[in-house]
């Protein structure tokens, strides 16, 4: 009778064990699943830029288009061919290793307002051209899904090879945690801003996760501060060998929903500038930073040991070893993020978690049918 119960309690084990692992691979394909391992990352990605950032060249600066420059420029933005061109012009005399302008650029002539506005920005692009690694970013819109047109002119000047598309990924819950190199289209795909400028800039190109433990936040230069700038040996100062990116630097335009704000100018935040988001990704890619994706039969290991708590018997060492399974399985994913590999465990904890719950259900269970039936003897014997 003892063998057969003990063949019976471990055949239960054993479904319930399945049963456990089952449910965890299940929330693991889910967005409930998603959205929990995308706070988890975000909050492995808060510790390690506190605890253990990872140092990373100053290479990359940004000219930021911010509330003081739209005030600074009379024109209205979409009309800024003049300060733009001499901006970039003032930018390519330094000669940096690069340029990404991620600015719109007219879709038409401007000459009917004033004469020379098409030529003061085909100056600027060509200098900027001519310099060396130049990108500009094209935008896509999201009533056609087909590219924003740019003067024919300028795009002449530009060059097809000289354009990236300004979309970054976004997770399930609008938060950017990755970064494209191409975007697939139907010829098969088109390069993002930060794919064209790595393939133009190193030939160990690599997407996946943006990095955001990687690096010093990044400060900015204003647009209206290089306008009025007169001095050569400051613009070399700030620009010269160094990979340069143009965009919006405002508070409430061009925002990404991010794991952490790298933009040193505002407070800690969720959401970042654009042209931000796109420098963590260049810088990602560059140094081939992207933490490589764990294969999924780890997953199911880390279930499967998850789940093997349902046959942990007693209460205080069940409920021990829940507590050291869950901080394991914390620590663990950190130190691999660290090492580069992301370790997704929101399943495997909401597997331990089961499993800890179901066993508390059946020690309950079991109690309770033991106590009924030594209530019934003692009735029985009286």
């Amino acid at each position: 009778m003892d063998e057969a119960g003990d063949g019976g309690a471990a055949a239960l084990g054993a479904l319930a064990v399945l049963a456990l692992v089952l449910c965890g691979f299940a929330l693991s394909r889910s967005p409930l699943g998603e959205r929990a391992d995308g706070w988890l990352l975000d909050a492995e990605w808060a510790a390690l830029r506190a605890f253990s950032p990872r140092a990373a060249p100053d290479e990359i600066v940004i000219v930021g288009v911010d509330e003081a420059s739209v005030r600074a420029v009379p024109q209205p933005l979409g009309a800024w061919n003049e300060p733009l061109g001499e901006v970039l012009v003032r930018i390519a005399s330094a000669q940096p290793t690069a340029i990404g302008l991620a600015v719109p650029l007219p879709d038409r002539s401007l000459d009917g307002l004033h004469p020379g506005l098409d030529r003061a920005l085909l100056v600027g692009l060509a200098a900027a051209r001519r310099n060396g690694p130049f990108v500009v970013a094209i935008s896509i819109d999201a009533r056609t899904r087909a590219a924003r047109p740019i003067f024919p002119p300028y795009l002449a000047v530009i060059g097809t090879e000289g354009l990236g598309i300004d979309l970054l990924p976004r997770d399930a819950d609008g938060v950017t945690r990755s970064f494209s190199l191409l975007i697939p289209t139907e010829d098969g795909g088109y390069p993002t801003l930060a794919g064209r400028l790595c393939q133009m800039l190193s030939s160990r190109c690599g997407d996946g996760l943006i990095d955001f433990a990687l690096g010093e936040p990044y400060r900015y230069v204003p647009f209206h501060e290089v306008l009025a700038m007169r001095d050569a040996r400051r613009v070399r100062e700030l620009f010269g060998g160094r990979i340069v990116l143009i965009g919006a630097a405002q508070r409430y335009t061009d925002r990404v929903s991010v794991p952490y704000n790298l933009a040193a100018w505002e407070p800690a935040g969720r959401d970042a500038p654009g042209i931000v988001v796109h420098a963590q990704a260049l810088r990602t890619a560059l140094l081939g930073a992207a933490p490589a994706q764990t294969s999924r039969p780890l997953g199911v290991l880390l279930l499967m040991a998850g789940a093997l708590l349902v046959v942990v018997r007693g209460g205080r060492l069940a409920l021990a070893a829940t507590a050291v399974a869950i901080v394991a399985l914390l620590a663990a994913a950190l130190f691999a993020l660290r090492a580069g590999t992301y370790v997704p465990v929101a399943s495997a904890i909401a597997t331990v978690l089961l499993a800890a719950l179901g066993r508390a259900g059946f020690e309950a269970w079991r109690n309770g049918r033991f106590g009924r039936r030594t209530q019934g003897d003692a009735g029985g014997g009286s």
